[in-house]
């Protein structure tokens, strides 16, 4: 299992380049109403055109700390869960013309892209933004990417078509190298002169070109169906989080397979979707608890509305997974706000 990367700066315990950002953008500003929609153009002014589907419309927040050493762009993305599409249809010439290497997501990460595809966090993946491909972040997406220039990689690997949705593991000797040496490229590397940006900036690509070439070599490209199918079953389940009873039978009926085969491709892909569905059922229960606009929402109304059956089996789960019941974390919650909100003259006289 992987259980992140510490070789990234961090701020808190959490992956945080902006203090040696030269460009940061987020929707703190932008009035709640219009950040969705700011945030997609936004990235269509990057990546150019693609569909965005975002999966927590309620409160979107998202950013984005970003550097340049020479001609490499290292960006840290950081959003709530969302899938996008980039088809054949939205391509154009005059997009940016760029490979985009993403670095160890430590978040559960699902992508279809040229003949490769992967699941789960951890790991780097290839991908060309001339090509069409599918992304998927469920649990939120806290990426770091390099752009590339496309005769910039081409120089160091050759035509790197057949590279484009590539994974190189978190277990292959080549990922530290890698992650190691840009971690220390994004601390320093903007500091550098223009002739030492040039020369370290071309190792980093000399770095990742060997490590998706051996990859090629050794790791034959997996089919694409069990981790479409996967994504689709995700979807549902996140469409659907308050229906009560919602079975693995349904969602395989949705998807209009088999549940045997539903099982095999989610077992392939090491996920349990039930487990999984329970979770985001966990999560999105302890939101609306934390949320100061359900403050009069009953509790047994909350659990219903995140597909629980019973106020009881909601109270004895929410304990097990988060160490208190539901109105005990309510109160915890209601309290952190006000010590938050407590205005500092107060604070001092107490």
């Amino acid at each position: 299992m992987y259980e992140g990367d510490g070789r990234f700066p961090r701020v808190g315990g959490k992956r945080d380049i902006s203090a040696y950002a030269t460009l940061t953008m987020s929707t703190d500003e932008v009035p709640p109403g219009a950040r969705f929609d700011y945030w997609i153009e936004a990235c269509r002014s990057v990546f150019g055109g693609f569909e965005f589907v975002d999966l927590q419309p309620k409160g979107f927040q998202a950013a984005v700390s970003a550097l340049t050493v020479d001609n490499l762009t290292i960006s840290h993305y950081l959003g709530p869960p969302h899938a996008m599409s980039r088809t054949k249809s939205h391509i154009r010439s005059s997009d940016n013309d760029f490979y985009l290497v993403i670095l160890a997501s430590e978040r559960t990460f699902r992508m279809e892209h040229g003949r490769h595809c992967r699941s789960g966090p951890g790991g780097i993946a290839l991908m060309d933004n001339t090509q069409p491909f599918l992304g998927a972040h469920p649990e939120g997406l806290d990426i770091i990417n390099v752009f590339i220039p496309r005769a910039v990689l081409e120089r160091a690997v050759g035509p790197a078509r057949s590279l484009t949705g590539l994974t190189i593991d978190a277990t292959q000797t080549s990922f530290p190298i890698i992650t190691s040496y840009l971690s220390t490229l994004i601390k320093h590397g903007a500091g550098l002169d223009a002739e030492r940006q040039t020369r370290m900036a071309a190792v980093a690509v000399e770095l990742i070109a060997a490590g998706f070439s051996e990859k090629l070599q050794t790791d034959p490209p997996r089919s694409l169906s069990g981790a479409a199918i996967v994504s689709r079953a995700q979807a549902f389940i996140v469409d659907h989080l308050g229906v009560e009873g919602l079975s693995i039978n349904d969602v395989a009926a949705a998807l209009n397979i088999s549940v045997r085969r539903l099982q095999e491709v989610a077992s392939a892909e090491n996920i349990a979707l039930m487990d999984w569905m329970w979770e985001r059922r966990m999560q999105l229960a302890r939101t609306k608890l934390a949320d100061p606009t359900h403050i009069t929402v009953p509790v047994g109304l909350i659990a219903y509305q995140s597909g629980f059956t019973s106020q009881a089996h909601f109270s004895r789960r929410f304990k097990e997974r988060f160490g208190q019941t539901p109105t005990e974390y309510r109160a915890a919650s209601s309290f952190m706000r006000a010590a938050q909100t407590t205005p500092p003259a107060l604070s001092a006289l107490r």
